[in-house]
């Protein structure tokens, strides 16, 4: 099976010769009991160039596209997107993830502003950085407006 996984997956190419930027395929692994290491997820992470992580917590909370904006990933982003739209979306992934990190100690109340520059930017932005990754399913989300969002709730840190 591991020795098929990659002819299976490669096989959907680059593209035609000479064109630039186009989805040639999407996959979708199904995991058993949201086991993102089991073998099989494990192994096609590896072979694919990004993927998107879909949150069954978030889809519960209502968070719609329910995607794990930590936990997904583009290898070719920074061959594709501008540099400052691949240093904003590190930094937007920054912040989420030291949120999520302290999340229990913010619910808690134990936080306190002003120990941590990083984690108080984090909790002051998380509201507009969570605004900025919902969106009703019909609603449009073209990407110059959306790099525009980023950059502002970025700014605003």
């Amino acid at each position: 099976m591991f020795a098929e996984l990659p002819k299976l997956l490669e096989r959907a190419g680059p593209g035609r010769e000479g064109e630039h930027g186009s989805i040639t395929a999407l996959f979708t692994v199904l995991v058993d009991g949201d086991d993102h290491n089991e073998p099989i997820a494990d192994a096609v992470r590896g072979i694919l160039d990004g993927h998107i992580v879909l949150s069954r917590e978030l889809a519960e909370a209502g968070h719609y596209p329910a995607i794990d904006v930590e936990r997904s990933i583009s290898r070719v982003m920074p061959s594709v997107a501008p540099r400052e739209q691949v240093v904003a979306a590190r930094r937007a992934r920054q912040l989420l993830a030291k949120y999520n990190k302290a999340r229990d100690l913010i619910q808690l109340g134990a936080y306190t502003a002003g120990h941590d520059a990083e984690l108080d930017a984090a909790v002051r932005l998380h509201p507009a950085l969570t605004r900025l990754l919902q969106q009703d399913m019909h609603q449009r989300a073209p990407l110059d407006d959306s790099w525009t969002s980023l950059q502002a709730t970025l700014l605003a840190g």
